[in-house]
């Protein structure tokens, strides 16, 4: 049960982290297109893509726990997933603001 558990999980993470990849690279086309700070929006790009780089790690770091070692693992990269999509949902804000 502990395995399914966990490779549903490391499933779930691994789609979360596909879909905001591609919301990243609309929102780096929106980016590309848009009239406001350019090197801002790169920048907060940028950082959300470090994000999505330490959620894969964390992913990989709770495939690789212990039984013992896995709810702590889990909820480290459950929280790097949180963080990955307030940046991004932050970087949409910052274009739909420039955008208006």
């Amino acid at each position: 049960m502990t395995r399914r558990r966990r490779q549903a999980h490391e499933g779930l993470c691994r789609d979360r982290l596909a879909q905001v990849e591609a919301r990243l690279e609309e929102l780096r086309t929106k980016a590309e297109r848009s009239d406001g700070n350019r090197l801002e929006l790169e920048r907060a790009l940028d950082h959300a893509r470090g994000l999505c780089n330490r959620v894969l790690a964390r992913i990989e770091s709770a495939r690789q726990a212990s039984d013992d070692a896995w709810p702590f693992a889990r909820a480290q990269a459950d929280q790097a997933v949180a963080e990955m999509i307030l940046a991004i949902a932050e970087v949409e804000q910052r274009l739909s603001r420039a955008a208006a």
